[in-house]
C-alpha cells in the first residue's frame, strides 16, 4: 500500500533542520561497503535500518550505525520509514526490492544493473516517473577523472575501445555472494556486472542510438556457466563505432586488482589511457599535434562516496539524478543484445529490441 508522505522531509514543523532517515537494503552486496563512509560523514544523515535477506552482513552493519537489522525489506521501510534508501541485493531481486520503494514513495539509488532485462527496468522507470520519484544508478564512470578529461578533449566519440579484466570469478565467492555465478540470478558475467559501464560511457560520448551490436563470448576458462570474458562491437545510428571486452581472468591481488586500458578517438582529439593517467594528442590549426599527459584515477571505488553525497543532495533539492533508471536501461539492453548476439555466433542485434 502506498504510503502517506508528507510527515517525511528534510525540516521539521520549527524549521529546525531535521536529520534525514536513511536504510540500507540488502547489505550482502560487496559494494555496500563503500557507501558506509561517506553515510557516516554525514552529519544530516541518520541509517536507521539495515536489511539482509542472506544473515551475513546485516547484523553487524546495523550495529556500526547503531540502528535494527531487519532480514524483510518491506518490514523495515514500513516500521522505520526512512527518507532514503541505497539499494543492493542480487540482480533478479532488484526490480521487485524497487518497486517496494516506489510504491511506498521513497526515493533511492539502487546499484546497477537494476534487474536481469531492459523491459524489467523500463516498467520501474514508467512507475518511478509516473510517480515523480527520485531514483539514481552510480553508473559510477560519470563521476570519474576518465569522461571529464575525454570531454575536455573535445567533440564526439567517433570511435572508442575499452578493455576491462578483472579477477576470477571465486572472489564472489569469498565475498559471500555465490548468485554472481548462476546466470539465473545475476543475469551473465562480467558484462552485465562490468561492462555496463563502459557501455554507458560510450553511449554518453558518441551521443547517439546504439542501434547495432555483435559478441563474441567463451566460458572455457572458468567452467561456469557465465561467461570468463566477452568481446562486444556497438554501432550508432551516425556510424560511430565501439568496442568493450571484459573478463574475469586477471590474476588479482591487494597490489593490483585489474586490467585496464581504452583508447577513444574524438573529433578532434586522441586519448589513450597510460599507468598515470591519459595522454591527449591534438591537432592543432596549423596541422601540428599538442601531446599533453593529464592525472587520472581509475581506481573507481573511489568515486562512490561522492555518489553518495551526491544523490543525497540531488534528491534532497529536485534535482536530477546523474544517472537514472533510463539509462541503465539502455545499457541493459545492450547487454541483452550482446548476450543474443553471442548465443547466434555473432549475428548483430539490435539493442532496441529489448525494451518491450
Amino acid at each position: 500500500m502506498a504510503e502517506d508522505i508528507t510527515n517525511r522531509g528534510t525540516m521539521v514543523a520549527d524549521g529546525a533542520k531535521r536529520m534525514t532517515k536513511v536504510v540500507v537494503v540488502e547489505s550482502t552486496h560487496w559494494h555496500a561497503p563503500l557507501y558506509y563512509g561517506a553515510l557516516r560523514k554525514r552529519e544530516d544523515v541518520r541509517v536507521v535500518g539495515v536489511s539482509d535477506s542472506a544473515r551475513l552482513t546485516g547484523e553487524e552493519v546495523a550495529r556500526q550505525f547503531g540502528c535494527t537489522a531487519y532480514a524483510s525489506t518491506p518490514e523495515m521501510l514500513d516500521r522505520e520509514r526512512p527518507d532514503f534508501a541505497f539499494v543492493f541485493g542480487r540482480h533478479v531481486d532488484m526490480p521487485a526490492l524497487a518497486a517496494a520503494l516506489i510504491e511506498r514513495r521513497i526515493p533511492f539509488a539502487i546499484e546497477k544493473p537494476c534487474g536481469l532485462r531492459a523491459a524489467d527496468v523500463l516498467a520501474l522507470r514508467q512507475r518511478a516517473e509516473a510517480a515523480g520519484l527520485y531514483v539514481a544508478v552510480p553508473l559510477i564512470f560519470r563521476l570519474s577523472d576518465t569522461l571529464a578529461i575525454l570531454r575536455q578533449a573535445g567533440g564526439a566519440l567517433e570511435h572508442g575501445s575499452f578493455r576491462f579484466i578483472a579477477g576470477p570469478p571465486q572472489r564472489y565467492l569469498r565475498a559471500g555472494v555465490p548468485w554472481m555465478l548462476d546466470p539465473a540470478l545475476a543475469g551473465g558475467g562480467p558484462l552485465i556486472n562490468l561492462g555496463v559501464h563502459f557501455i554507458d560511457l560510450f553511449a554518453l560520448l558518441a551521443n547517439e542510438p546504439i542501434v547495432s551490436v555483435s559478441a563474441g563470448a567463451s566460458s572455457r576458462m572458468n567452467g561456469l556457466p557465465i561467461e570468463d570474458v566477452i568481446s562486444v562491437r556497438l554501432l550508432t545510428a551516425g556510424g560511430r563505432l565501439g568496442t568493450i571486452e571484459c573478463g574475469y581472468l586477471f590474476p588479482s591481488d591487494a597490489a593490483l586488482q585489474r586490467d585496464f586500458e581504452f583508447a577513444c578517438r574524438l573529433e578532434r582529439s586522441y586519448c589513450v589511457s597510460r599507468e598515470d593517467g591519459i595522454l591527449v594528442r591534438r591537432w592543432q590549426e596549423d596541422g601540428s599535434i599538442a601531446s599533453q599527459r593529464i592525472p587520472a584515477r581509475f581506481e573507481t571505488d573511489l568515486y562512490y562516496p561522492e555518489f553518495v553525497r551526491r544523490v543525497l543532495d540531488e534528491s534532497a533539492s529536485g534535482a536530477a539524478p546523474i544517472a537514472g533508471l533510463a539509462d541503465a536501461q539502455r545499457a541493459l539492453g545492450v547487454v541483452e543484445a550482446a548476450y543474443r548476439s553471442a548465443a547466434q555466433g555473432g549475428v548483430p542485434v539490435d539493442p532496441r529490441n529489448f525494451d518491450a
